[in-house]
């Protein structure tokens, strides 16, 4: 079985893909009310955990190996990772921003359409190392309470037309799923970004399809219509499952 392989224990520094489909994003809105985090672990204590706890911590620098066929032959595998740190620290949310700084260890991997893709999606995954199981799931848990615009950030050179949490897989020990159309002149996108925490890592997935962009008649705006939109093959509660049972195996 094909399997792209991903050290969690090293920083990769093979730049970064600034391509229409993956960054994007500014302003927009979204649902009001959130719904809580998905979660498995019931209510956790996020205080900062002294030294004797960080102490306890297992190891992460792992190798996390996830099988090809969960991500699709639509897809490939690149050298690059997604510019997720410098979005993540540019958020004015405090707790949003403080991620990339305090992690142990960070790694992330773009995916392409194939040559032969019939949908051109796009993808990707990156993966933070929190200092404790307690506050990767309480920053999940900041991120479901938060309005889901708040993702605008993984999308700064779009427009943001619409954000909207939608029923996340129950998977890890938090998990949230917003979903977003957001575009430009030249275009819309329907993305869809899934976070999840699990025994102290945070999981970032988000897929991306181009639909047809709509514009309102002298009113100046612009929509994306999803009616005539080809079917996206990525699966990403499958992608998640999978990188989940990875990282219990690991554990």
């Amino acid at each position: 079985m094909t399997r792209i392989v991903m050290n969690l224990g090293v920083l990769l520094s093979l730049g970064v893909l600034l391509c229409a489909a993956l960054v994007a994003g500014c302003g927009g809105s979204g649902q009001s009310t959130p719904p809580e985090a998905n979660g498995q672990g019931g209510q956790v204590d996020a205080e900062t955990p002294n030294q004797s706890q960080l102490d306890e911590m297992p190891d992460r620098g792992f190798t996390l190996e996830v099988p090809f066929d969960a991500i699709g032959g639509h897809l490939e595998a690149t050298e690059i990772e997604v510019g997720l740190r410098f979005w993540l620290e540019a958020s004015e949310d405090v707790q949003i921003a403080a991620l990339p700084g305090r992690s142990k260890a960070s790694v992330g991997v773009l995916f392409q359409p194939s040559l032969d893709s019939p949908t051109e999606e796009t993808f990707w995954i990156h993966v933070y190392t929190d200092q404790s199981r307690e506050m990767a799931i309480d920053w999940v848990r900041h991120l479901a309470s938060q309005p889901p615009a708040l993702a605008r950030i993984i999308v700064p050179q779009h427009e943001l037309f619409e954000a909207s949490f939608r029923q996340a897989p129950n998977v890890g020990d938090a998990s949230v799923l917003i979903e977003m159309h957001h575009g430009h002149g030249a275009g819309c996108w329907r993305s869809a970004l899934l976070v999840f925490a699990q025994d102290g890592v945070i999981v970032f997935m988000k897929s991306v399809i181009e639909v047809t962009r709509t514009d309102a008649l002298g009113a100046g705006a612009a929509t994306c219509d999803d009616s005539d939109e080809i079917a996206p093959l990525t699966d990403i509660n499958r992608i998640a499952f999978a990188f989940s049972e990875q990282l219990a195996g690991a554990g």
